[in-house]
């Protein structure tokens, strides 16, 4: 799994949160950031413009006290206090370094400090449970700290504070704070008296702990500001309850009213005080839990809650059984590592690496999606550089680990984009930016997109089949096979493929004219698809014609797009144009993704396409071509003469969702080690040489490995596929998939 220390910079953490309900970030140095929770997904908290804006990370803190009890029973000892971060935090002592290593939802965190005598770890995670959406949707984030008495013949007093800072509405102005007493719960309430109804930021923040977790105190405000009303910022930051923390475990409760100046920025904390004799852990539970309802669309979560106050009592209720169900994501992969050892193969059916991989490319179900309160569901594209709402094409990646493992909210995702289509046919590239109720043609439309409609058909018919059954069929049937016959249509010169117009499909910086091997593979595969949606629901004619417009599109694939090795970028009748049609064309590339209708149909058992020599024999070449032009996986696009394509800004890079594809594709093809070596070094590139696996790009330098377009990127999801081949070839990793399939939805 990802491990990374304090002294390593790392561009994201593990995003602690619900489905659809944003989240904040815990980093390898202790520190809290990048908050989304407050609807503001494209601006994470701590933007740095602003006259009063602060750091996203400055008053929301963590921190230990402990102290011996002397053996002959007299005073005790020198007491021992540290923020538990690596930072500077107004001045105060932090711990020496500390150890993170991160696997989605979980994020741990070792503490390591010479001389105390107690041993701090800290489990952060949400509730995020395969196969239940309504307890993976909880706005909230949970951080279980275990400390340990390490003296072997001695009791220690030990304490653990927790503060937060109140952000609630877009102006501190109007903030107040109340200690929470409420069943378990006891801390503090953010609120505001001041929000504008179009605040999205307005709404409760509550930091609680469990009243029997220890002595609980609890400090409901002070100001954060010292001197300079200005300078606020991690170091120079007023901690008021610190001294007396730091001197026995407890603070003491103050209240400084509701702001009514720009010079007040208020905290409040809690702080739970304990006992450990010789050799005994204690956990504490401390949950930061939130409530905005201030948005347009809202949130499936008000449905259940009132205000944080309502969460965090909930949460603390059922934290241990949350934590054990959230645990089945590693618990099912570490199953099957058993299983493979007793088998003798071990780290081959399921490599630690490859577990990594999968969990946290889940990632995006808390940076990036929408869960409203009518119940609709959304991933964004990217949350904060391309907020479109279930972009069909990249959905067609990212949405197979969702329709497995949350098949509810993948049936939302497809509703949508029936509803959403046009009287033609056209299935719209996304349903809108930030929002669910205004569809779009595309990023680069017009012309429309040649891809979309048979995706679309793909998806309808894999929900149906595994999980939708008749009762799916009879909602997204007559949607698929409009969206067919619209596919059928854009076959402009007669020759039975779609016939690109520019840069109109996935690639959407890449101009095709004519046929090209990605959108004619995936219309291949979505005409199979599409005899078969026809034959369940006994459309017998639009059966046979799905059947005789195969044939004829398999005959035109294989005759304009096969080279003897491998399907060329582009029809060589219809020839390729860069961006701005400068330069010769590169119709004779190798691309990553020339088979990728072809991966799609064997993960959904629809047979081959195309010839299986010919299959096989492009997934060979496109491993051999396009791997090997890159230490950081398959380039898009390689020229004949064995260069890499930089004839437009795709061609030439790698995106990681592409070569997962690949990958499963090649695994299928029976290249198993080969397709594993290259989708380890796409997660090598991003956890170990980026060290940013929790906010990943669309795009990757293949000369660097730098990222480029993107941020928590929805398409990486995919590597879920490499799963799914393997699964097909293993009967171990099988299970692993049965043991994490959501429920079937019913009517």
């Amino acid at each position: 799994m990802p491990h990374y220390t304090s002294h390593h910079r790392t561009g994201s953490g593990v995003p602690l949160g619900g489905l659809g309900a944003g989240k904040v970030e815990i980093m390898p140095d202790g520190c809290l950031t990048n908050f989304t929770h407050q609807n503001n997904w494209d601006r994470p908290l701590g933007d740095p413009s602003g006259l009063n804006a602060v750091d996203a990370r400055v008053g929301n803190h963590f921190a230990v006290w402990a102290r011996r009890r002397c053996a002959d029973g007299g005073d005790r000892d020198t007491a021992f206090a540290r923020m538990l971060h690596t930072v500077d935090v107004g001045g105060l002592p932090g711990v020496q370094r500390i150890e993170y290593t991160g696997r989605y939802p979980f994020a741990h965190l070792v503490y390591v400090e010479p001389g105390l005598p107690v041993e701090v770890q800290l489990d952060a995670f949400s509730p995020i449970i395969p196969g239940d959406a309504e307890s993976s949707s909880v706005p909230v984030a949970v951080f279980l700290f275990k400390v340990k008495n390490t003296c072997q013949a001695g009791w220690v007093d030990a304490a653990i504070m927790a503060m937060a800072r109140n952000t609630v509405s877009a102006w501190n102005v109007g903030r107040f704070n109340e200690a929470v007493s409420s069943g378990e719960a006891r801390g503090v309430l953010f609120s505001s008296d001041s929000p504008l109804p179009t605040d999205p930021a307005a709404g409760t923040v509550c930091l609680a702990t469990c009243a029997g977790a220890g002595e609980v105190t609890v400090c409901t405000s002070w100001n954060l500001k010292t001197a300079d009303p200005f300078n606020l910022t991690l170091a120079n930051q007023n901690i008021e309850p610190w001294q007396e923390f730091a001197r026995d475990g407890r603070i003491t409760p103050r209240d400084c009213g509701t702001v009514q100046g720009e010079g007040v920025e208020l905290a409040g904390a809690l702080a739970v005080r304990f006992e450990l004799a010789p050799g005994e852990t204690k956990h504490v539970p401390v949950v930061l839990a939130w409530h905005m309802p201030q948005t347009h669309f809202g949130h499936v979560y008000e449905a259940r809650y009132a205000d944080a106050a309502e969460v965090a009592a909930d949460v603390l209720r059922s934290w241990e059984e949350l934590r054990t169900r959230a645990l089945k994501w590693s618990e099912a992969l570490e199953v099957a590592k058993g299983e493979a050892a007793e088998r003798g193969r071990v780290g081959d059916a399921l490599p630690d690496w490859l577990a990594d991989a999968l969990l946290n490319n889940l990632y995006v179900l808390s940076s990036g999606s929408w869960f409203d309160r009518s119940g609709r569901f959304a991933l964004f594209e990217a949350s904060r550089t391309c907020q479109l709402m279930n972009t069909v094409d990249v959905l067609f990646y990212s949405s197979v680990p969702l329709a497995w493992f949350y098949p509810a909210l993948e049936e939302s995702c497809l509703l949508q984009l029936a509803q959403a289509q046009r009287p033609d046919g056209y299935i719209p590239h996304d349903l809108g930016r930030g929002r669910v109720d205004y569809p779009s043609d595309g990023t680069t439309a017009p012309p429309p997109w040649k891809d979309l409609c048979p995706k679309f058909v793909l998806m309808a018919y894999r929900d149906v089949l595994w999980w939708g059954g008749r009762r799916l069929l009879s909602e997204v049937y007559d949607p698929a096979k409009r969206a067919m016959l619209w596919a059928m249509a854009s076959d402009l010169n007669g020759d039975h493929l779609p016939d690109n117009e520019g840069a109109d499909q996935t690639f959407d910086n890449w101009h095709f004219r004519g046929a090209n091997a990605y959108t004619s593979g995936v219309y291949l595969a979505a005409l199979a698809a599409s005899q078969r949606l026809a034959e369940m629901a006994e459309d017998s004619d639009f059966a046979r014609t799905c059947r005789r417009e195969f044939q004829l599109a398999q005959e035109s694939f294989e005759r304009q797009l096969w080279n003897g090795r491998y399907y060329r970028a582009v029809a060589s009748t219809g020839g390729g144009v860069q961006v701005g049609g400068a330069g010769s064309p590169s119709s004779e590339a190798c691309t990553a993704s020339q088979l990728t209708g072809q991966w799609y149909a064997h993960l959904l058992g629809l047979g081959y396409i195309l010839p299986r020599e010919h299959v096989a024999s492009a997934v060979r070449e496109a491993v051999r071509i396009t791997g090997s032009a890159s230490a950081h996986g398959a380039v898009n696009a390689v020229l004949p003469n064995g260069s890499i394509d930089r004839n437009n800004p795709h061609s030439g890079n790698v995106w990681p969702g592409i070569t997962y594809t690949l990958a499963a594709l090649a695994i299928y093809e029976g290249l198993v080690g080969e397709g594993l070596e290259l989708a380890r070094r796409v997660w090598e590139s991003i956890a170990h040489r980026s060290r940013n696996p929790w906010d990943q790009p669309d795009v990757i330098d293949s000369a660097t490995g730098a990222y480029g377009f993107g941020d928590h990127y929805m398409r990486n999801m995919v590597v879920w596929a490499v799963v799914f081949a393997l699964a097909a070839r293993d009967a171990g990793v099988a299970k692993v998939l049965g043991r994490l399939r959501g429920g079937v939805v019913t009517g």
